[in-house]
């Protein structure tokens, strides 16, 4: 998904390289108050703690030109049950002050509150973090009290900021202000940097949205429960797996998936195609 400005993408131990001048930065460490890293095993083992770690998602905030790898955000304490969640995200200090969180939280809000359909999201700031306050209250997340130190870092105990944002207060913001209206876009130019995988609203149709993918390779078997979805072919060969048939789409190509037909989509080589489904659908599936 992107804003233009960034992508995420989920994160796996071949970004540890990339991850490592990061998290190995005390400029950064210093408001996200995890230890500073100093080697690159050091960085794998917390991939993969990240990604063993119940209730837990994490992406890498990637550069929408070249992908190159800038930070990290995602969830923790997901509650389905209570449809809940925490966001945590940090940002090499070389990109601060450039528009990137702003972009990569924007996405982050989008996965939280209109894919896996949370209502509530909380972020917690530590009270002398100006520039992260700032971030989030323009995100639209309101101030709901102080946790007195509740955050210990180098023996000082820290008093934390606690926001929060619901699922009707996101949207009514995304109203104001929906997505690739009144521009022109040029669809194969956004994907041209793009090698492997992008999966990006590009425009909001009524309650409906425009997805632009990059495919290269399987995507899971799945289907979605209230929403039928429309795939146009704009570059290479897009197959689409049926339970008893296999469909290829070549550039101009477009075919559509009835709600509750289980389906995946897969390519042998660089493929782009446009997606056309509901702003909110559930997705089941493995």
């Amino acid at each position: 998904m992107s804003h233009n400005l960034v992508l995420l993408k989920p994160i796996s131990e071949e970004d540890a390289h990339a991850l490592l001048p990061i998290w190995s930065d005390a400029a950064v460490t210093k408001w996200t108050r995890y230890p500073v890293l100093h080697s690159l095993s050091e960085v794998k083992t917390r991939i993969k703690q990240l990604e063993q770690t119940k209730h837990t998602s994490r992406y890498t905030i990637r550069k929408h030109e070249g992908q190159t790898i800038i930070g990290t955000c995602g969830f923790k304490r997901l509650n389905f049950l209570h449809e809940t969640g925490e966001i945590e995200f940090e940002l090499g200090s070389a990109f601060w002050r450039q528009g990137f969180m702003t972009a990569a939280l924007q996405e982050l809000l989008h996965i939280g509150f209109d894919r896996l359909q949370l209502n509530r999201l909380e972020v917690k700031v530590n009270a002398d973090n100006i520039a992260s306050q700032r971030l989030v209250r323009r995100a639209g997340f309101r101030q709901e009290g102080t946790i007195r130190q509740g955050r210990k870092w180098e023996g000082q105990f820290q008093d934390v900021l606690l926001f929060s944002l619901l699922h009707s207060e996101f949207r009514s913001l995304a109203a104001a202000e929906r997505i690739g209206q009144l521009k022109l876009l040029h669809l194969l130019d956004l994907t041209k940097h793009s090698a492997s995988y992008v999966n990006e609203i590009v425009s909001e149709v009524n309650d409906h949205v425009v997805r632009l993918a990059v495919i290269d390779g399987d995507y899971h078997w799945h289907k979605h429960d209230d929403c039928d979805e429309a795939f146009l072919v704009l570059e290479g060969e897009l197959y689409i797996d049926l339970e008893e048939r296999t469909v290829s789409l070549q550039p101009g190509d477009l075919f559509t998936i009835p709600a509750g037909v289980m389906h995946r989509t897969r390519s042998q080589q660089r493929t782009v195609n446009i997606c056309f489904e509901k702003a909110v659908n559930e997705i089941t599936g493995s």
